[in-house]
């Protein structure tokens, strides 16, 4: 009896919270959600975690695991994306940086990375939590990059996508029903120029020609040539809360609902809320002497309000290996599927982490798309 009453009070909240979205299901056109931001073993386990999150990165992805926290936690990360084009690009770069503010004689040699996409990212966030409550502020972004030739005409490709967020959220535990209630309070600011090829015929065209032919500014000029698109994106602001059910169930298994951006207004004009859910099994394997270690297995399905992405990207799955010291995260091997694509990752440390990570996406709406990988590397300190 009295687990049932437990699993109806789960499902009433879980149908609260869906029913609570209705009104907010089909907003104006162009208004999208925020931030895309995952931790490492996130995005190493395919950006699963709805069931499973830790510390103040659940903040973006689910509040309610806030509600697992205990004592006091503060810390920093920041992470750098590379690819094999980027470092095509700077090969190039090599032999032909006189050009780069030169921008008609750079286009009669750029044959080796004619409308290669070159894509750029790197996040960092600072953040704390004590018990049930956290904090965090985050900067995330994403720019890309190209020069091609069309038929007697250069063009540019060009695409921004940068968040600067602060947020903080309280979970609560609910003992009768052995669940947890999270909400998490945001506000945003945001630059946003989404991927395509522009052409001498396009304002935006001449604006980036110009970013480009500016002269360095220092050692950082050249390589800062790639946040072109940041000249030309449109700026957001605004502030949303995000909600989130989590519910550990017998047997080491957790399930969890979030709702993000419910609700949520850029500029004036509520964005897509975004339901997730999420389950996770994370028994306890003892494999190592003197290690506390687990297993952790999720299971998500995301963005099912999303009309732009098929069902087949909204199914991502992921497992890990963990391992801790007197309670403290001091490890962990991952791997996952994300949009399809394989993702990997470790990390090491105490206090002071390094984390790799190996993700694939593809990126943009521009023609010629395809896969880009990436390798990341992480640096984490935490108290």
């Amino acid at each position: 009896m009295r687990k049932d009453i437990r699993m109806g009070n789960l499902r009433a909240a879980a149908s609260a919270l869906a029913l609570a979205s209705l009104p907010f299901l089909a907003p104006p056109a162009g208004a999208d959600a925020g931030p895309r931001f995952r931790d490492g073993e996130s995005q190493a386990m395919g950006r699963t975690g709805v069931a499973s999150s830790a510390g103040a990165p659940a903040l973006f992805l689910n509040p309610a695991a806030l509600g697992r926290a205990q004592g006091f936690g503060a810390g920093m990360m920041a992470d750098v994306g590379l690819n094999s084009v980027l470092l095509e690009y700077a090969d190039w770069a090599k032999d032909n940086y006189q050009w780069l503010s030169d921008f008609d004689s750079l286009v009669t040699r750029i044959g080796p990375v004619d409308n290669k996409w070159a894509p750029f990212s790197n996040s960092a966030m600072l953040y704390g939590n004590w018990g049930g409550t956290a904090v965090a502020f985050l900067m995330d972004t994403r720019y890309e990059l190209t020069v091609a030739k069309a038929v007697g005409t250069p063009v540019l490709g060009v695409g921004a996508h940068s968040d600067l967020a602060a947020a903080a959220g309280r979970a609560f535990t609910i003992p009768e029903g052995d669940f947890r209630l999270g909400m998490a309070f945001k506000y945003l600011y945001r630059l946003r120029y989404d991927s395509r090829l522009v052409g001498t015929g396009d304002d935006d065209f001449y604006k980036a020609k110009h970013t480009l032919e500016r002269e360095n500014d220092g050692f950082f000029g050249t390589p800062a040539k790639i946040q072109a698109a940041g000249d030309l994106a449109e700026t957001q602001e605004g502030f949303g809360f995000d909600l989130g059910i989590e519910k550990d169930i017998a047997g080491a298994w957790a399930a969890g609902v979030s709702l993000l951006n419910f609700p949520t207004v850029l500029d004036g004009r509520f964005t897509r809320p975004d339901p997730m859910v999420g389950v996770a099994w994370h028994p306890a394997i003892d494999w190592l002497p003197d290690l506390d270690d687990h297993l952790v297995v999720n299971l998500d399905w995301q963005h099912a309000l999303s009309p732009a992405t098929p069902w087949s990207k909204q199914i991502k799955a992921g497992a890990a290996f963990e391992g801790r010291v007197r309670g403290r995260a001091v490890s962990y091997i991952a791997l996952g599927v994300n949009d399809g694509y394989p993702t990997f990752g470790f990390r090491a440390g105490y206090f002071v982490y390094l984390s790799y990570l190996y993700v694939a996406e593809e990126a943009g709406t521009y023609p010629g798309q395809q896969k880009l990988s990436f390798h990341k590397l992480m640096l984490q300190a935490e108290y």
